[in-house]
């Protein structure tokens, strides 16, 4: 008897959660990590503070990590934690930084703060698969045009400004990874 192998693998039951959605945002604490990936902090940042204007919410930490290819330092994870409520992260536009930032997203989101993973449009796909691959399938994502690294202030302006009612969409779950306008 043959036995014929799938060079497929087998992927296992999706065996991660969601944290719970605050119904409503206002006295909520939004963090924004930065991969670093050029203009990524500044237009989540711009969402955070546009989020935080409508709702009530505070930006209360904007954060580095050391690199996109890395994920977050155990010691940036503590200071998300104790000052944050909400986490905007990201951006996934490009291999490595999609993958990480996928990563930071899903531990994040398994130590119970709801996270948003920012991508650009042509990363959206690929940072879905890759939370997928890490156990949490219907992971947070906001995908906008990009790319981020060669628009303008206006342009960043103006994505952040096209972004707010899918990010609160997804921080409290009223909206499923909405696509991004066209």
């Amino acid at each position: 008897m043959i036995e014929i192998l799938s060079p497929e693998g087998r992927v296992g039951a999706p065996s991660k959660h969601l944290a719970p959605s605050p119904e409503l945002l206002a006295g909520k604490r939004i963090a924004v990590l930065d991969n670093l990936k050029p203009h990524a902090g500044q237009i989540q940042g711009a969402i955070a503070r546009l989020v935080a204007e409508r709702t009530g919410a505070t930006v209360t930490l904007e954060i580095p990590k050391v690199s996109a290819a890395l994920p977050a330092e155990p010691e940036v994870v503590e200071r998300i934690l104790a000052e944050a409520d909400l986490v905007i992260t990201g951006s996934a536009d490009c291999g490595s930084c999609t993958s990480w930032s996928a990563h930071d997203t899903v531990e994040l989101e398994q130590l119970g703060i709801p996270t948003v993973l920012l991508s650009t449009a042509g990363f959206t796909e690929l940072a879905e698969q890759v939370c997928a691959l890490y156990g949490l399938p219907e992971a947070r994502i906001l995908s906008v045009p990009g790319p981020l690294g060669g628009s303008s202030d206006a342009q960043l302006d103006a994505m952040a400004a096209d972004a707010v009612e899918r990010t609160l969409g997804l921080f409290t779950g009223t909206a499923a990874n909405p696509e991004v306008p066209a």
